[in-house]
Formats: C-alpha cells, structure tokens, sequence
C-alpha cells in the first residue's frame, strides 16, 4: 500500500491517529509518520503561538515578565521530547522515539478540544451548570486526568514499553515541568504561575 502523502492526505491521517489514540485504539500509532518533518509540522501549531506571544512582548507593560513567560512556554513545549528522548535511547527504544513524540505532541490538542467542546456544549445545552462556580475547576481536573491517561497511553503504545515505564517517562516530564515553573517562582522578578493558571476561573465565577 502507497502512503498518502498529500497534504490532505496527512491532515486526515492525523486526524485519524489523534482520534483512534484518545479512544484507546494502539493503532492509531500507524498514522504518524517517523520523520523529523513530522515532527515539526506536530510543533508548528505551538511554535506559533510561541511567536505571537513573542511579538505581543512589546505590548505588555512589564516586558521582562511576558518575555520569561513565552521563554518557559517554550521549554514546557520542548521538555517532553527531550525527556523522552532520554529514557527512549536509555531503554533501547531510539528507533521508535520519533514517531511516538509526534503522536504525543498532536494528541496534546486532544485534551484542548474536548475541553472547548464541553465548555460550549454545557454553555448551549445547560446554561445554569455552566455558570456554576465549581463547573470549570470540575471540568479542568476532568481534563488533565484524561491527559494524564492519554500521554501514559500514547508513551506505553508508541515506545513499546511496560506501563510502569510509561508512568515513569511522563512522571519525569512532569517534575521537570514543576521544577522550571517553581525556579521562574523563586528567581526574580517570580512568576506566579498560579495566578496565571487560575485567572481564567476566577474570571468566570464572577462574571
């Protein structure tokens, strides 16, 4: 069988592997190619965002804090493939590495659209629970367990190894993860990631 190289073709293939991984499917895997084009078409989307945030640094009033938070969104972007890659060539799992972290940097948009899609869905459909206080901290915590599980998964199936060993790579990115924001915290001029990150539901419990 002829590969669909196309750029419809990859789109839709992508798609493909992104859905069948989040359902649990191993051979959604087999919709990814294993090259570092590949792998930068994954990091595009991201990188993107990366450079708006970039050009918007000279917007902001205090500069030298939206400057540290576009660079630490660039190392949480970079931190899974290098700590993956680490225990990849450690475990003997080198050869298969490239295809799992594109499958790993796509499905992270997995989690951010089921997320928008339930937000609007219990905005449109129950609009009385969606405005209740505890709805978005609920459906945050929902969201970054299902994240959990689906990176331990696409880990365990993409690299070939053991659950304990998939549990112990995205545990390590993780940590890593938490180490940099708590140096950005502790470094002047501390950035208060927490404040960041709960900005947008304090927002909605008072609207």
């Amino acid at each position: 069988m002829i590969p669909d190289t196309s750029k419809p073709g990859v789109i839709r293939r992508t798609l493909q592997g992104m859905l069948l991984l989040a359902s649990g499917r191993r051979d959604g895997m087999a919709c990814f190619d294993s090259t570092l084009d590949a792998f930068g078409a994954a990091l595009a989307p991201q990188l993107a965002f990366l450079v708006v945030g970039l050009m918007q640094v000279f917007l902001q009033t205090d500069k030298i804090m939206a400057l540290i938070k576009v660079l630490l969104s660039l190392c949480v972007t970079l931190l899974p493939a290098v700590v993956s890659h680490f225990y990849a060539q450690r475990w003997g799992r080198g050869v298969l590495w490239l295809r799992y972290i594109t499958a790993a940097t796509w499905c992270n948009w997995v989690v951010v659209l089921i997320s928008l899609a339930a937000t609007l869905m219990a905005a449109l459909l129950f609009p009385a629970i969606a405005q209740q206080p505890g709805f978005m901290a609920a459906l945050v915590m929902t969201a970054a367990i299902y994240e959990l599980w689906l990176q331990w998964f696409v880990a365990r199936v993409g690299l070939n190894i053991s659950g304990g060993r998939a549990f112990v790579l995205y545990a390590s990115v993780l940590l890593a993860t938490l180490a940099l924001y708590g140096l950005a915290a502790l470094l002047p001029p501390h950035y208060k990631v927490l404040t960041d990150l709960l900005q947008p539901m304090i927002v909605m419990n008072n609207s």
